[in-house]
């Protein structure tokens, strides 16, 4: 499912450090009409992706994205990924100076969730797709703890 978060806050582009809240997601998915379920991937616009190839500079220096709270929350609905138009899903610069990364570390290594990023969302957003069968085939890589691949969302 896609939470169009950047287009329910009614920008087109979330700000670099903008914390994305339970709230926000609970709010947007709401305004959809959609609800996650077990076993879910939910996917996060945040029109930060648009910066990809136009201004790598910007794109890089930071993103918005899902704090602790938020990831939390989406743990606790037993979802199995979390993808994003963002590099790390997370929002950069992270909330705890001290922790970065901590949204990976509590997703993946403490709850085994998936983290796709780097998605073109715009599309699915532009043409109000919230609801869609995800199919994902990664590249087989022996040892590696990451894949680039072909995601396909099917109405």
């Amino acid at each position: 499912m896609l939470a169009d978060v950047a287009g329910h806050k009614g920008v087109d582009r979330m700000k670099p450090g903008e914390v994305i809240t339970t709230k926000d997601l609970q709010d947007t998915l709401k305004a959809e009409g959609v609800r996650i379920n077990e076993g879910d991937a939910v996917f996060i616009r945040t029109g930060h992706g648009k910066l990809w190839m136009k201004d790598n500079q910007t794109y890089g220096d930071g993103e918005p994205g899902i704090g602790m709270e938020a990831a939390k929350w989406l743990t606790a609905q037993k979802i199995v990924m979390i993808a994003s138009d963002t590099w790390a899903t997370e929002v950069v610069p992270h909330e705890n100076p001290d922790r970065p990364f901590e949204v990976h570390q509590w997703l993946l290594t403490r709850n085994g969730i998936y983290n796709l990023e780097n998605l073109d969302l715009e599309e699915l957003a532009a043409d109000k797709v919230y609801e869609f069968a995800f199919i994902f085939s990664p590249l087989r890589l022996k040892g590696a703890s990451g894949s680039p691949g072909n995601p396909i969302a099917v109405r």
